[in-house]
C-alpha cells in the first residue's frame, strides 16, 4: 500500500507540473489576445485620425493631403481586419488552451483526493494496528494477572 501511495503521490506531482505548464500556456495566449485587441484598437485610432486629417484636408481643398488621408485610412482599415483575423484565432487558441487547462486542473484534483484518501485510509489502518496491539498487551497483562490471582487462591486453598 505504501508503494502505492508513492506512486500516487508522484503521478499528483506530474499532474501539478502539467497544470502549471496549462496555466502558463493559457497566460501566454490570453497576452497574445490582448495584444491583439490593442493592436485593433490603434489601428482604429489611426483610421479614425486619418478620416479627421481627410476631412481637414477637404475643407482646405487640398487634394493631396486628402488622398494621402484616403490612402492611410485604406491601409489602417486593412491592417485592422488582418488584425481582427489574428485576434480571433487566438481567441480560438486561447479557448483550446482554457479548456486544456480546466481539464488538467480537473485531473489533478481528482488524483490528489485519490491520494488523499488512500493516505488518510492508511493512517486509520495503522492506528486501527497501534490500538489492537495496545488492547492485545492489556489483555495479555490481564489474563497473566487473572492467572496468577488464579495460582495464589489455588495455593491458600492448598495451605487451608
Amino acid at each position: 500500500m505504501q508503494s502505492r501511495l508513492e506512486m500516487l503521490r508522484r503521478l499528483a506531482i506530474l499532474y501539478l507540473a502539467v497544470e502549471e505548464m496549462h496555466s502558463v500556456e493559457l497566460q501566454r495566449l490570453t497576452a497574445g489576445v490582448l495584444q491583439a485587441r490593442n493592436a485593433i484598437g490603434s489601428e482604429r485610432e489611426a483610421v479614425r485620425l486619418a478620416r479627421l486629417d481627410g476631412q481637414e484636408a477637404l475643407v482646405a481643398g487640398d487634394q493631396v493631403n486628402w488622398m494621402t488621408s484616403q490612402s492611410r485610412q485604406e491601409r489602417a482599415a486593412w491592417r485592422k481586419q488582418k488584425l481582427e483575423e489574428i485576434r480571433l484565432r487566438r481567441t480560438e487558441l486561447n479557448d483550446a488552451a482554457r479548456q486544456q487547462y480546466v481539464a488538467s486542473r480537473l485531473k489533478r484534483e481528482q488524483i490528489q483526493r485519490v491520494f488523499d484518501d488512500i493516505a488518510k485510509r492508511m493512517e486509520i489502518e495503522k492506528e486501527r494496528r497501534a490500538q489492537a496491539a495496545s488492547d492485545d498487551r492489556f489483555l495479555a497483562r490481564r489474563r497473566w494477572t487473572d492467572s496468577r490471582e488464579e495460582k495464589r487462591k489455588d495455593q491458600r486453598i492448598r495451605t487451608f
